[in-house]
């Protein structure tokens, strides 16, 4: 889903405004386009291919080859569910392959040099990440001096984006901005319940109002369409393969009132849940007369 989804540059975009907020005036990312994330690279005896998630080529406002300046930069976008405490080497590995693609087809040797990378690790697990991420792997230094005079020397490092510590510190995320592309997918997956995911679906829904947002507000749709089917498959949500239902796309888009939206949801979710109750009844009742059964017959045959 998260590779699915951040091929839409306009997502892209706004992971960056969140995660590095102080790079991006410096950025076109109007002009942002992905290439390719297979990364190759020698070893003993022969090459290695590598795929990573993403990679996105995005070129700076600023800086062109006459000045001497790099005219873009990669951003290498990896997406963890789990812990990784050697993402610092993955990424440096993958940075590597990349730039000696660079230097291999000549692109390098055109353009003067090698770019800037940037990479950004999104994870969404719910364990604490213990790996290093933005200058981390240099906590255990005693001076701040020796960790600023190292910190420019690490190639392990990466911008890390994880959902386990901005909760930390904000709760119900509502300090991340209102009309972020990438804060609204981390939002979404705050619901517990599929009513929970339904309503974050509403309040996020209206954030992006207008013909313009059309793809954003499918894309919300499916993310939370794609969370509902993980919940479905847990416990015993989907026991007999039942799938709570979102409202469509379309019947969403044909309503104008914010409550109109929740009264489609709620009615429609209500009914799933008295299915779901029927059924269970249904299946309590049945349970019940078979153990009747069963004693009835103990009791014959002792008799």
């Amino acid at each position: 889903m998260h590779k699915l989804a951040y091929r839409q540059r306009e997502l892209f975009a706004d992971l960056l405004r969140l995660a590095v907020p102080a790079l991006v005036p410096a950025l076109r990312v109007a002009d942002a386009e992905e290439v390719s994330a297979a990364h190759v690279g020698p070893r003993a005896g022969g090459f290695e291919q590598r795929h990573g998630d993403l990679t996105w080529r995005v070129p700076f406002k600023a800086g062109t080859l006459r000045d001497g300046a790099r005219p873009y930069l990669f951003a290498l976008l990896e997406f963890q569910s789990t812990v990784d405490r050697t993402m610092g080497q993955r990424m440096h590995n993958y940075g590597t392959m990349l730039r000696e693609r660079l230097i291999a087809d000549g692109t390098a040797e055109r353009e003067g040099g090698l770019p800037w990378l940037l990479p950004l690790v999104l994870y969404n697990g719910g364990e604490p990440w213990t790996g290093p991420g933005r200058g981390a792997g240099l906590a255990a230094l005693a001076s701040a001096a020796a960790r600023r005079a190292l910190a420019p020397y690490q190639p392990e490092d990466y911008v890390l984006v994880s959902l386990e510590r901005l909760l930390a510190v904000d709760g119900d995320l509502a300090q991340l901005p209102a009309a972020n592309r990438a804060a609204a997918t981390l939002r979404l997956q705050l619901g517990r319940t599929p009513i929970g995911i339904e309503r974050r679906l509403m309040t996020e829904w209206v954030r992006f109002p207008g013909t313009r947002n059309a793809a954003t507000r499918r894309l919300l749709h499916t993310w939370a369409q794609a969370l509902m089917a993980d919940m479905a498959d847990m416990a015993d949500m989907a026991d007999d393969g039942a799938t709570p239902a979102l409202p469509s796309f379309e019947e969403l888009e044909g309503q104008t009132e914010g409550a109109d939206m929740a009264t489609i949801s709620q009615e429609r979710l209500g009914k799933w849940y008295r299915t779901k109750r029927d059924q269970h009844v249904a299946t309590g009742v049945k349970l019940g007369i078979e153990q009747e059964r069963a004693r009835n017959l103990v009791q014959g045959l002792a008799m």
